[in-house]
């Protein structure tokens, strides 16, 4: 008997259920009703799946323009936090403001935000939805560059410090001391608000985002530097180098291949490893 493509989906479906259904455990099986059993199942089908992947060659490229559904969201840490340093490389040309990310504990409350005003040029970091006044950071990324941007936070004093390539471009006490961000959250790049999935219209981002790595520590200045400069970041809490990564990619974003071009920007006519590569693999193919 030949079986349609539409048949073998089908059937592959069917196994599947049917496997799951005998590996369940016995005794919550007996436990269940008809009804019971069809609702696991289903939810079983539809929950949102969550890749592992390896991002260090990769950006994520938010569409213009700018939509609360296009956000991208990674498991956070497990224990507290009492400080922290968090880095990213982005570039952007968008005239108006977003936040970078925001960090929301398990009931969906923000804790952590770093975001833009209207024009995309200041930046402030934001702990358990307060910013107490500090100064703007000037950060003047608005040029379509990379640019990698560093927060760091210390919850006994209230330190913060923004860096943007390389440099401290604004610092302070009093943001919040005495608070430590709760384990068990999410991170979420490219959006923000006061609740998770109650995003604002004018925090959407659009632009690229690609290594995003989080420590559980205040790096000193000559450690950070030495980081900042590398693409070989690797955060102890989010490691964007790591082979097993979650990752939940929501609305039109996409993974693109990422050349590392800090400081610089890669020439016209030079061509990145990946595609270089790729360009070889078919001249063979054509050789054969």
């Amino acid at each position: 008997m030949v079986f349609t493509a539409a048949q073998r989906v089908l059937s592959v479906v069917i196994l599947i259920i049917l496997v799951k259904e005998i590996t369940t455990s016995k005794d919550l099986v007996a436990k269940e009703t008809n009804a019971e059993k069809i609702d696991r199942l289903l939810r079983e089908i539809e929950e949102p799946k969550t890749p592992r992947v390896n991002l260090g060659h990769r950006q994520l490229s938010f569409p213009a323009p700018p939509a609360t559904k296009n956000f991208v969201e990674i498991p956070g840490m497990s224990e507290d936090l009492r400080s922290f340093t968090i880095c990213l490389h982005m570039r952007t040309d968008s005239e108006k403001g977003s936040t970078l990310f925001t960090y929301y504990d398990k009931d969906g409350a923000e804790q952590i935000s770093l975001y833009s005003d209207e024009r995309r040029t200041k930046y402030k970091l934001r702990i358990n939805a307060r910013h107490h006044g500090q100064k703007k950071a000037e950060l003047k990324n608005l040029d379509g560059k990379w640019h990698v941007i560093c927060a760091l936070w210390e919850g006994k004093h209230g330190s913060y410090e923004i860096w943007s390539d390389g440099k401290i471009r604004v610092s302070g006490e009093g943001l919040d001391e005495d608070f430590k961000i709760s384990g068990g959250g999410t991170f979420v790049l490219g959006q923000g608000g006061d609740k998770k999935k109650k995003f604002k219209d004018d925090a959407a981002f659009s632009g690229d985002i690609s290594h995003f790595n989080v420590w559980d520590e205040w790096l000193d200045k000559a450690d950070l530097r030495s980081r900042e400069k590398s693409c070989k970041l690797e955060g102890n809490v989010i490691n964007w180098n790591a082979d097993d990564i979650k990752l939940t990619v929501n609305g039109k974003i996409l993974i693109d291949k990422f050349s590392c071009m800090w400081k610089r920007e890669l020439p016209a006519d030079e061509v990145d490893l990946l595609t270089e590569r790729t360009e070889k693999d078919k001249a063979l193919e054509e050789d054969d």
